[in-house]
């Protein structure tokens, strides 16, 4: 059984999702005890992103294509995750520096 391309874009975009909320708890767990609860401020940056994104995607695409949808999702996806990367490297240098 092969997979359509519509399910191998939201299989890598739930993929994106996870690893970010993975990074997240990952970076939690290193931090201090002060710090820890920061690292949902960059889980909300990243939805928020990729949210924004997806619906910006699907408006300058028109809703036509169903494909287009499973794509878009896979890009935003991947836009917040790169927001919640940065959000957490800002979360650690801010802790260290503290």
């Amino acid at each position: 059984m092969e997979a359509s391309t519509d399910e191998i874009y939201l299989a890598w975009a739930m993929i994106s999702i996870g690893v970010g909320i993975a990074a997240a708890g990952g970076v939690g767990l290193a931090l201090p005890l002060g710090h820890r609860l920061a690292v949902v401020l960059a889980l909300v940056l990243g939805a928020g992103v990729g949210i924004a994104s997806w619906f910006a995607l699907m408006l300058m695409s028109g809703f036509e294509s169903p494909e287009q949808g499973s794509r878009s999702f896979l890009i935003a996806s991947v836009l917040g995750l790169f927001a919640v990367v940065g959000g957490l490297v800002a979360l650690v240098r801010r802790s260290r520096a503290a």
